[in-house]
């Protein structure tokens, strides 16, 4: 039974490190929902960007993942949606880094 729990904890703790993110930006009131935009002409409604997020994707998990990773931090600082900008990676690196905008709608 111990070997479970140990093995449990390592998939938890190897999934949560799969994407790691950082912030900067201003902070608001947590929000309920994100919609997530691939490009800033997608957005109908008028916005002020609040913030810049990077996302290291160590393990390169798939492109659901990482909206949902992108999305509940976007609901913790108080963004209403997330423009992706785009992905990159370094040659001597295997991670990949997503880059994304924080949007508060006005």
């Amino acid at each position: 039974m111990k070997n479970y729990r140990f093995l449990f904890a390592c998939l938890c703790l190897l999934l949560s490190s799969c994407a790691e993110i950082t912030y900067f930006g201003d902070r608001l009131p947590p929000t309920n929902a994100v919609d997530i935009y691939y490009s800033g002409h997608d957005v109908k409604k008028d916005y002020t960007i609040i913030g810049h997020l990077t996302l290291v994707n160590e393990m390169q998990v798939d492109q659901e993942h990482v909206k949902a990773k992108l999305a509940a931090y976007a609901k913790k600082i108080g963004a209403d949606a997330v423009i992706i900008l785009g992905t990159s990676s370094a040659e001597d690196v295997a991670d990949a880094i997503v880059r994304a905008d924080a949007v508060k709608y006005k």
